[in-house]
Protein backbone atom coordinates (compact mmCIF):
# COMPACT_ATOMS: atom_id res chain seq x y z
CA UNK A 1 0.00 0.00 0.00
CA UNK A 2 1.52 3.43 -1.19
CA UNK A 3 2.21 6.03 1.67
CA UNK A 4 -1.09 8.32 -0.29
CA UNK A 5 -3.47 5.07 -0.09
CA UNK A 6 -2.68 4.90 3.92
CA UNK A 7 -3.70 8.67 4.50
CA UNK A 8 -6.47 10.90 3.80
CA UNK A 9 -6.76 14.51 3.35
CA UNK A 10 -9.44 16.06 5.22
CA UNK A 11 -10.56 19.64 4.54
CA UNK A 12 -12.39 22.00 6.73
CA UNK A 13 -15.28 24.53 5.79
CA UNK A 14 -12.56 27.50 6.15
CA UNK A 15 -10.19 25.70 3.61
CA UNK A 16 -7.70 24.19 6.36
CA UNK A 17 -6.62 20.83 5.57
CA UNK A 18 -5.54 17.72 7.49
CA UNK A 19 -3.66 14.51 6.98
CA UNK A 20 -5.31 11.85 8.95
CA UNK A 21 -4.70 7.58 8.78
CA UNK A 22 -7.36 6.33 6.36
CA UNK A 23 -7.96 3.02 8.45
CA UNK A 24 -8.14 5.51 11.87
CA UNK A 25 -10.68 7.81 10.74
CA UNK A 26 -12.44 5.04 7.99
CA UNK A 27 -12.85 2.86 11.78
CA UNK A 28 -13.84 6.14 13.45
CA UNK A 29 -16.64 7.89 11.43
CA UNK A 30 -19.17 6.45 9.24
CA UNK A 31 -19.31 9.76 7.49
CA UNK A 32 -15.90 9.85 6.29
CA UNK A 33 -15.84 6.29 5.35
CA UNK A 34 -19.08 7.09 3.09
CA UNK A 35 -17.26 10.05 1.29
CA UNK A 36 -14.55 7.48 0.75
CA UNK A 37 -16.57 5.18 -0.50
CA UNK A 38 -17.73 8.02 -2.99
CA UNK A 39 -14.30 8.82 -4.36
CA UNK A 40 -13.56 12.18 -2.77
CA UNK A 41 -12.70 14.76 -5.94
CA UNK A 42 -9.10 15.87 -6.19
CA UNK A 43 -8.26 12.86 -3.23
CA UNK A 44 -9.88 15.44 -0.85
CA UNK A 45 -12.49 14.87 1.31
CA UNK A 46 -14.93 17.82 1.70
CA UNK A 47 -16.09 19.08 5.28
CA UNK A 48 -18.50 22.20 4.90
CA UNK A 49 -19.53 21.79 8.52
CA UNK A 50 -16.46 21.69 10.52
CA UNK A 51 -13.48 24.28 10.49
CA UNK A 52 -10.07 22.68 10.14
CA UNK A 53 -9.33 24.12 13.64
CA UNK A 54 -11.89 21.68 15.27
CA UNK A 55 -11.23 18.88 12.56
CA UNK A 56 -7.34 19.03 13.92
CA UNK A 57 -9.01 18.21 17.63
CA UNK A 58 -11.33 15.47 16.42
CA UNK A 59 -8.25 14.10 14.03
CA UNK A 60 -6.45 14.11 17.84
CA UNK A 61 -8.61 11.88 19.72
CA UNK A 62 -9.20 9.37 16.42
CA UNK A 63 -5.54 8.75 16.14
CA UNK A 64 -5.90 8.18 20.18
CA UNK A 65 -8.36 6.09 20.51
CA UNK A 66 -8.67 4.21 16.62
CA UNK A 67 -4.57 4.92 15.31
CA UNK A 68 -2.87 2.17 16.88
CA UNK A 69 -5.07 -0.78 16.37
CA UNK A 70 -7.14 0.92 13.13
CA UNK A 71 -10.65 -0.13 14.74
CA UNK A 72 -13.05 1.25 17.14
CA UNK A 73 -12.25 0.23 20.98
CA UNK A 74 -14.73 -2.08 22.64
CA UNK A 75 -17.94 -1.06 23.57
CA UNK A 76 -17.41 -1.09 26.86
CA UNK A 77 -19.97 1.55 28.66
CA UNK A 78 -18.67 0.41 32.25
CA UNK A 79 -15.34 2.01 31.31
CA UNK A 80 -16.93 5.08 29.45
CA UNK A 81 -18.73 6.07 33.20
CA UNK A 82 -16.72 4.78 35.56
CA UNK A 83 -12.68 5.78 34.31
CA UNK A 84 -10.33 4.39 36.01
CA UNK A 85 -7.51 7.15 36.62
CA UNK A 86 -4.53 4.60 35.84
CA UNK A 87 -5.85 3.81 32.71
CA UNK A 88 -3.99 6.67 30.14
CA UNK A 89 -6.74 6.66 27.80
CA UNK A 90 -9.28 8.12 30.74
CA UNK A 91 -6.86 10.16 31.54
CA UNK A 92 -6.30 11.81 27.72
CA UNK A 93 -10.16 11.78 27.38
CA UNK A 94 -10.24 13.91 30.73
CA UNK A 95 -7.59 16.25 29.30
CA UNK A 96 -9.43 16.38 25.99
CA UNK A 97 -12.62 17.42 27.26
CA UNK A 98 -11.23 19.97 29.53
CA UNK A 99 -11.76 23.08 27.07
CA UNK A 100 -13.77 25.96 26.91
CA UNK A 101 -17.43 25.76 26.41
CA UNK A 102 -17.49 26.66 22.43
CA UNK A 103 -14.77 24.07 21.89
CA UNK A 104 -16.58 21.44 23.22
CA UNK A 105 -19.59 22.65 21.69
CA UNK A 106 -17.53 22.49 18.54
CA UNK A 107 -16.41 19.55 18.90
CA UNK A 108 -20.39 17.52 19.54
CA UNK A 109 -21.16 19.16 16.51
CA UNK A 110 -18.36 17.70 14.74
CA UNK A 111 -18.76 14.34 16.07
CA UNK A 112 -22.66 14.80 15.32
CA UNK A 113 -22.06 15.39 11.98
CA UNK A 114 -18.88 13.02 11.30
CA UNK A 115 -20.82 9.98 13.03
CA UNK A 116 -18.27 9.32 15.72
CA UNK A 117 -20.26 7.90 18.00
CA UNK A 118 -17.69 7.88 21.40
CA UNK A 119 -16.30 11.44 20.76
CA UNK A 120 -20.42 12.21 20.59
CA UNK A 121 -20.55 10.31 23.89
CA UNK A 122 -17.75 11.71 25.27
CA UNK A 123 -18.30 15.39 24.74
CA UNK A 124 -22.16 14.96 25.84
CA UNK A 125 -21.12 13.38 29.06
CA UNK A 126 -18.50 16.35 30.17
CA UNK A 127 -21.78 19.30 29.26
CA UNK A 128 -23.71 17.31 31.40
CA UNK A 129 -21.05 17.08 34.30
CA UNK A 130 -20.37 20.68 33.60
CA UNK A 131 -24.63 21.11 34.26
CA UNK A 132 -24.75 18.38 37.41
CA UNK A 133 -26.01 19.89 40.60
CA UNK A 134 -26.37 23.23 39.46
CA UNK A 135 -29.42 25.53 39.61
CA UNK A 136 -31.05 26.64 36.45
CA UNK A 137 -29.50 30.27 36.48
CA UNK A 138 -26.15 28.96 36.65
CA UNK A 139 -26.61 26.56 34.20
CA UNK A 140 -27.96 29.84 31.59
CA UNK A 141 -25.30 32.05 32.96
CA UNK A 142 -22.11 29.46 32.10
CA UNK A 143 -23.56 28.47 28.01
CA UNK A 144 -24.81 32.10 27.54
CA UNK A 145 -28.58 30.61 27.14
CA UNK A 146 -31.70 33.63 27.54
CA UNK A 147 -34.45 32.66 29.48
CA UNK A 148 -37.62 33.27 26.80
CA UNK A 149 -40.52 32.15 29.00
CA UNK A 150 -42.80 33.61 30.54
CA UNK A 151 -43.60 33.44 34.16
CA UNK A 152 -46.72 31.42 33.37
CA UNK A 153 -45.08 29.55 30.94
CA UNK A 154 -42.02 28.54 33.36
CA UNK A 155 -44.26 27.63 36.04
CA UNK A 156 -46.16 25.28 34.17
CA UNK A 157 -43.06 23.55 32.69
CA UNK A 158 -42.12 23.11 36.46
CA UNK A 159 -45.24 21.74 37.11
CA UNK A 160 -44.97 18.81 34.46
CA UNK A 161 -41.81 18.08 35.16
CA UNK A 162 -41.48 18.43 38.70
CA UNK A 163 -39.38 15.35 39.04
CA UNK A 164 -36.39 17.02 37.47
CA UNK A 165 -36.84 20.08 39.96
CA UNK A 166 -37.00 18.22 43.43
Amino acid sequence: MSSEEKTVRLRGKDGGAIEVSKKAIVAASATIRGKIDEGPAGGVVELPNVTAATLSRVVEYVNKHFGSVGAAPPDDDASFFAPNDDDPLARFDDDFVSVDNDTLIDLIEAATYLDIEKLLDLTCEAVAEQMRGRALDEIRRKFGIVNDYTKEEEEEVRRENSWAFD
